[in-house]
């Protein structure tokens, strides 16, 4: 089954398929925020994508034509454009799924700032340490830029919940690039350059993974909370 030109699109349908179907639940009204997610990931994903597909060109990393249908833009699959908008939907449903259910996160909240200040300073030292390596350097540069925006300049009091909620994400972070790496299939659905990262994996999954899949998702909730302040209006008002 693993072995399919559909593989990365099953990925993706795996992916959304049952935040896609709980969006109508009237208590989270996922639905009705959507005028607020999809400029989000819309906005995000146009940096994303410029980015991966620049990487792409350059060789850091690639997609093996055995498990894709064939459609592409920008050297780009099809897969991969639908990874830019089911992985932020996904990830921003549990965001506010989280939020509904704990809104008083005390734990988070209390140690943001010490949990911002040690992403910060551990991706400047690997950022600059690497610097000759493209997806590591990248990665932790532009991670730390925008945490310390984030923290410090805009002041916004959800990363509290938005680092809650990312460490929720990883179950499935962990279970569908797994795959998208290699694991429980013959070969990779992405490769990556091994001159072009450290070369530490998480069973096969690149360990900057874990920090390109923060930025993302921290990207796309920035703009869905600025969004949803000015859109958004709750169903019982």
């Amino acid at each position: 089954m693993l072995d399919t030109p559909y593989l990365y699109l099953l990925l993706n349908l795996a992916t959304i398929s049952i935040p896609l179907i709980r969006s109508f639940e009237p208590r989270i009204d996922f639905a009705g925020k959507w005028k607020a997610l999809f400029p989000a990931i819309l906005a995000v994903g146009v940096f994303f994508i410029t980015w991966d597909s620049i990487f792409t060109q350059k060789g850091v990393w690639g997609f093996n034509d055995r498990y894709l249908t064939g459609i592409e833009l920008m050297h780009l699959p099809l897969g991969e454009w639908l990874f830019f908008i089911t992985i932020p939907y996904a990830c921003v449903f549990i965001y506010e799924v989280l939020n509904y259910f704990w809104p008083k996160n005390s734990w988070f909240n209390d140690k943001s700032e010490n949990i911002s200040l040690i992403l910060i300073s551990v991706s400047i030292v690997v950022g600059i340490y690497y610097h000759d390596l493209n997806y590591t350097f990248w990665t932790f540069i532009f991670l730390a830029a925008f945490i310390a925006y984030m923290h410090y300049f805009a002041k916004v009091e959800w990363l509290g919940n938005f680092y809650r909620a990312y460490l929720v994400a990883l179950i499935g972070f962990f279970a569908i690039n797994g795959v998208l790496t290699g694991t429980g299939i013959e070969e990779e659905v992405v490769w990556y350059n091994a001159r072009e990262f450290i070369g530490l994996r998480m069973g096969t999954i690149p360990f900057e993974d874990l920090f390109y899949g923060m930025l993302l998702i921290m990207m796309n909730v920035w703009l869905f909370e600025a969004f949803k302040e000015k859109w958004y209006v709750p169903k019982n008002k």
